[in-house]
């Protein structure tokens, strides 16, 4: 070394860190700023934007439902299918078991009532997610709901929810909001029904239109109520509805 050049100094600083930047990398905060570890904070009157609402048009929504259910005639056919697989099967049961055993038809009856009615609301969600998704109905996937057990719980749970807070005024209205999409929820993305009820719960409370739409529901069933061919109508609506709400309050659309 050439005694015109000095002495190396040491220098603890990081490699890249400017010169006064301090040792072992620390940054000073700006001027009025608050820093923690050298990394300055944002200023106390920033206010972080609210996610937008999911937009919900109720007019879309009953247009979209009725034209979906017109051109899917197996999803107004899947209630009469499966009442008449139902009655096939108990007059089957009857005729085994002999018409004066009505003890034992009844203990057999009512829980078949209640297996179909279950798998009949499935078989309309299913449908429903299909036609939302663009893709065909057909026979098999209505009998045959994805993620099955878990959207059957959910489906249970939610209607012992629903009667247990129809006791207190309004509560079987507030938990049916809440936990409206919970049974899609478990079909789409395959989670546990306690997760698909508490995910429904994060949806619905965002607002929007949602509750407009709710109401919308209970007029909507009362006018096909009086006559058959309108209750047949109006159910697959009510389920499309549901599926419409689900994918709009989850930041996707429909299939048009």
């Amino acid at each position: 070394m050439s005694q015109e050049e000095g002495p190396v100094s040491e220098s603890r600083e990081s490699p890249g860190t400017p010169s006064g930047a301090g040792h072992y990398g620390y940054v000073p905060p700006a001027p009025g700023v608050e820093g923690v570890y050298g990394y300055p904070q944002p200023p106390a009157y920033v206010v972080p934007p609210r996610p937008p609402v999911p937009e919900i048009i109720v007019g879309d929504a009953v247009k979209w439902a009725l034209s979906r259910t017109f051109a899917n005639p197996l999803i107004i056919a899947w209630m009469p299918l499966s009442l008449l697989v139902m009655a096939v099967v108990m007059v089957g049961i009857v005729s085994v078991v002999g018409e004066e055993n009505g003890a034992i038809i009844a203990a057999i009856g009512i829980p078949a009532a209640l297996i179909w009615g279950l798998m009949m609301a499935l078989g309309f969600y299913t449908a429903a997610l299909r036609i939302a998704r663009g893709e065909k109905v057909t026979v098999r996937s209505l009998v045959v709901p994805p993620h099955g057990f878990d959207a059957a719980a959910a489906l249970v749970l939610v209607g012992l929810a629903g009667s247990i807070a129809s006791i207190f005024p309004l509560g079987g209205l507030v938990v049916g909001y809440f936990f409206w999409v919970a049974v899609v929820v478990a079909m789409n993305e395959g989670c546990s029904c306690f997760k698909a009820i508490g995910r429904s719960c994060h949806l619905m409370k965002q607002g929007g239109n949602a509750p407009l739409l709710a109401l919308v529901i209970l007029p909507l069933y009362f006018a096909g109520l009086p006559t058959v061919i309108g209750l047949l109508v109006v159910i697959p609506m009510i389920f499309l509805l549901t599926v419409y709400v689900y994918m709009r309050m989850s930041g996707g659309d429909v299939a048009r």
